[in-house]
């Protein structure tokens, strides 16, 4: 039995996440309750970032992958220099994964359609 390493443990969150992200209707995501005010305020920041015509998908994939974390870990980690390395690692690994990277592209699709 192999030890499962901590980007091996990001991986399988990030891809529940990306997962129920995919699963649910965009007009549900929308009127979620308020599970906590940390979650609100992120998923609000990224479909506030998702309606700006000048930002990237890479841009708008990484701000996902950091919402995401930001909410395992904590969003006192957000100003940390290692934590941004670590969401810049974690997003190219998604990027080199196919089905990682799909279901990653699906999610900013939906992102911008709901914030159109």
């Amino acid at each position: 039995m192999s030890a499962i390493s901590n980007v091996d443990r990001l991986v399988v969150v990030l891809r529940q996440r990306l997962l129920e992200q995919v699963q649910q209707p965009a007009a549900n995501r929308a009127d979620l309750p308020n599970e906590t005010q940390r979650q609100a305020t992120g998923f609000e920041q990224l479909q506030a970032l998702a309606a700006v015509d000048d930002i990237e998908d890479d841009q708008l994939r990484r701000a996902l992958i950091q919402n995401i974390l930001s909410e395992y870990f904590g969003p006192e980690l957000l100003n940390e220099a290692k934590f941004q390395q670590v969401i810049d690692r974690v997003t190219d690994v998604l990027k080199r994964d196919p089905k990682l990277s799909k279901l990653l592209s699906q999610v900013v699709r939906d992102l911008r359609r709901a914030a159109r």
